[in-house]
């Protein structure tokens, strides 16, 4: 059954499913690379002054750039109600629903748009990444398996990366997500939300607090890396020093999960 056609109960549990899910990945990913960087076991044996920064380490640049795109994903087609009254997301207007679409578009755009590397952590040739082209078998046992030569190398595209599209996506990306948690999540969106005289539900009113915390988080870490790694106020390398960009990049991380985690009617104590 295409979902446009699904009844607004049956999308209402799949939009519960699929924000339970988003709100995971977003926990799991600074977390893996807190224990990444703590354990130290694999290189570059040290936590990173950016969570953005795991896109150039083995394995862990593999799953932060799967988690990032996967979670666009589900931004970018789920949450649509292409005017079917959806409990729980009833008051989604089409223009929100156009504002979700583009925070999957820069979650996507910030895996294809890395930041700058790790300063001193690697050498300028284990940053570039290329296109091979084989040009040579070997011709004994025991030899290299191939030759190959660049067929194309993403360093030529240093004038476009240089921009800040990374920082300009995350922006954007971090102020739609404290937008919606802070403003769309807290709207009454099911009528069991609504007590007589127009009152709310005890669940109701705690899960708004937690809203409208975890939104300010949200905001207030995004103000944050964008004075930090300016240097608005203190120097870069002192920024770096503490990690201060990881660990802002982490809370508003940790903030949005738990917040779609509870839109997604994760914690029954929380539900009305």
């Amino acid at each position: 059954m295409p979902v446009s056609d699904a009844s607004p109960d049956m999308r209402a549990h799949t939009f519960e499913k699929v924000s339970r899910t988003i709100g995971f990945v977003a926990i799991v990913l600074p977390l893996v690379c807190v224990i990444a960087g703590v354990i130290r076991v694999i290189p570059p044996n040290d936590l990173q002054n950016s969570i953005f920064h795991f896109y150039y380490i083995p394995f862990l640049g593999d799953f932060f750039v799967g988690c990032l795109i996967f979670n666009g994903i589900l931004l970018l087609f789920t949450f649509h109600t292409n005017g079917v009254p959806v409990p729980g997301w009833q008051n989604l207007s089409s223009r929100e629903s156009l504002m979700m679409r583009f925070a999957g578009v820069s979650s996507i755009m910030i895996a294809l748009f890395p930041t700058g590397g790790p300063s001193d952590s690697y050498s300028k040739s284990e940053l570039i990444r290329v296109f091979s082209q084989l040009t040579k078998y070997p011709d004994e046992v025991g030899g290299s398996i191939a030759a190959a030569t660049p067929a194309f190398d993403f360093q030529n595209l240093h004038w476009l990366l240089d921009l800040y599209w990374q920082k300009i996506f995350a922006g954007v990306m971090f102020a739609i997500l404290a937008y919606f948690t802070y403003c769309v999540f807290t709207r009454v969106q099911m009528d069991a939300s609504r007590l007589k005289a127009d009152e709310l539900t005890p669940q109701k009113l705690k899960r708004n607090r937690y809203y409208r915390f975890f939104g300010i988080v949200i905001a207030l870490s995004t103000v944050g890396l964008i004075i930090g790694v300016f240097g608005l106020v203190i120097s870069l390398g002192t920024w770096d020093h503490y990690n201060a960009t990881f660990a802002l990049e982490a809370f508003a991380l940790l903030a949005f999960g738990f917040a779609w985690l509870i839109k997604g009617r994760y914690f029954t104590s929380l539900n009305d």
